[in-house]
């Protein structure tokens, strides 16, 4: 009778013990797929697509494919166009852009900027095109991640403005800066009059206070 009550108590208490480890068991696992899980997550590519005006071209906008993760992207694929088809550069559709349609890989942080769209022959003010863009792409263990963008025009309504670019702005100041100093130290003038000596020194003074605004003036505009 006793026999049997310790080997009742055994079983059971083995039972319990086998119950708790594979409790125990399970959480280890749950913990270290959660870990697994999170640090994939934060080791994963992140495609990130805006638009920004070209610091090149005047009413341009360039479009920016960047990698903000930690990890490259692989085939990154448009797989769809929703709203308006817009026609952009080149005459292509957003749909046709070759780079796009098939980019094999992007590194984290790398910005690829490509022209996308021209103000100045549009057909379309800018609160009227409006589009969404629908990507898919690879992580390098095969994982497939799907984003969708959705963008409105709007923000570049003022860009139809009448102005001169920046940087052409200060690549022509510095033209004209370069030829009032040859002016000056060759004693060149950019036309011919009677003058006094005077006169001329008057002139000089005034040609340099000239150089120096323009001077100030493409230092403030390089600052921009």
């Amino acid at each position: 009778m006793t026999s049997d009550i310790i080997l009742a108590i055994s079983t059971a208490l083995l039972a319990i013990f086998t119950l708790v480890l594979a409790i125990f068991t399970y959480l280890l696992y749950s913990e270290a797929k959660k870990t697994r899980d999170y640090q994939k997550e934060l080791n994963r590519p992140e495609l990130s697509v805006s638009f920004e005006p070209s610091q090149k071209y005047i009413q341009w906008i360039n479009i920016h494919l960047k990698n903000i993760g930690k990890s490259p992207i692989y085939d990154l694929e448009l797989e769809r166009v929703e709203g308006r088809d817009l026609v952009c550069f080149n005459g292509k559709k957003i749909s046709e852009l070759e780079y796009l349609k098939k980019n094999n890989y992007i590194r984290p942080e790398q910005d690829i900027i490509q022209f996308f769209y021209n103000f100045v022959n549009s057909e379309k003010k800018p609160e009227e095109i409006q589009f969404d863009l629908n990507f898919k792409y690879y992580d390098r263990d095969k994982n497939v991640y799907r984003k969708k963008f959705v963008f409105d025009f709007k923000q570049f309504m003022d860009m139809s403005q009448l102005g001169e670019e920046p940087l052409y702005q200060i690549s022509k100041n510095i033209e004209e800066i370069r030829k009032e100093i040859h002016n000056v130290s060759s004693g060149q003038k950019l036309y011919v009059v009677t003058q006094t000596k005077k006169e001329k020194q008057t002139e000089e003074r005034e040609n340099i206070k000239k150089i120096e605004r323009r001077m100030k003036l493409a230092k403030d505009q390089s600052k921009k």
